[in-house]
């Protein structure tokens, strides 16, 4: 009787371990299919104290290998309000883009987005600030030395560093966002920073352009300074952290924050503007 006690908890350890390995043999096998998720909706949404019009864009997500063909929202009723109570219900312009006719952006209001296509509704609020006193903006060419491909000799590329100073606001925690036009095409650019250590401070920096976008000495290259709220400092900073260089129109585990009610993906960001010219130097 003891052996056959014995011989029935060996067997039952067996299976336990046999049981168990295979739980672990069938976790190694396990992908996610990140290519073939539900497509939602992309808005991106932008108003300023700037004449307008101003445009919101409406697109769906796409799969990750497909993100030069994105589809447009069309038929969408498209409205911004302000705290002060007005509000306009934006015209359809053609591949989704939705424009204002007549609403003005006025630092210190705050704006709402409403958004309808088909049954579904999403909004989102933006709060105006107001601009900086004091953008001050210089360029200067370097020198950027990179090894070759072969691994011997320097291949000498051309970079441009543009020097900033702002006279930042004390009565608000700010949030900036450069964004730089060169030949009526505005550059990508994610770079956002805030005032946490400097609030009411001279903000002094630095950003550099590089040549793949073919400056010729003599050429006029805008500059931006947005004052933006949090929500768009959230969407541009985790999308510049952690989304790896992908765009956020397609659907991956890393998108950024969005401001923007019912699962939908984007911004809509309510912002002041301060614009430096600077000159591409010989």
């Amino acid at each position: 009787m003891k052996l056959l006690r014995y011989l029935n908890i060996i067997m039952a350890m067996l299976i336990f371990v046999l049981m168990f390995s295979g739980l672990i043999s069938c976790q190694k096998v396990i992908t996610l299919d990140l290519n073939s998720p539900s497509p939602q909706l992309v808005i991106e949404g932008n108003i300023s104290n700037q004449p307008g019009p101003y445009f919101v864009k409406l697109s769906k997500t796409v799969n990750f290998d497909n993100v030069a063909d994105i589809p447009s929202v069309t038929g969408a009723y498209v409205e911004i309000s302000d705290s002060m109570g007005n509000s306009e219900i934006l015209t359809e312009v053609g591949s989704g883009y939705y424009c204002t006719t007549g609403l003005k952006g006025i630092p210190g209001n705050r704006y709402m987005l409403t958004v309808k296509t088909g049954d579904q509704i999403y909004e989102a609020y933006s709060f105006m600030p107001y601009p900086v006193d004091k953008l001050d903006l210089t360029i200067k060419r370097e020198a950027n030395n990179r090894p070759s491909i072969g691994g011997s000799g320097n291949n000498q590329t051309i970079r441009y560093q543009v020097n900033y100073e702002i006279s930042d606001p004390v009565l608000f925690k700010n949030y900036y966002r450069f964004v730089v036009h060169h030949k009526r095409r505005e550059l990508s650019s994610r770079r956002v920073f805030n005032d946490q250590y400097h609030n009411g401070k001279i903000i002094a920096d630095e950003f550099g352009l590089n040549d793949s976008i073919d400056f010729k000495p003599g050429d006029t290259v805008n500059v931006e300074l947005r004052n933006i709220d949090k929500g768009t400092f959230d969407f541009f900073r985790t999308l510049r952290d952690g989304a790896s260089g992908l765009s956020f129109l397609s659907a991956s585990p890393s998108n950024p924050l969005s401001d923007i009610s019912n699962n939908a993906l984007g911004y809509f960001s309510a912002y002041s503007v301060n614009n430096g010219i600077v000159i591409i130097p010989k």
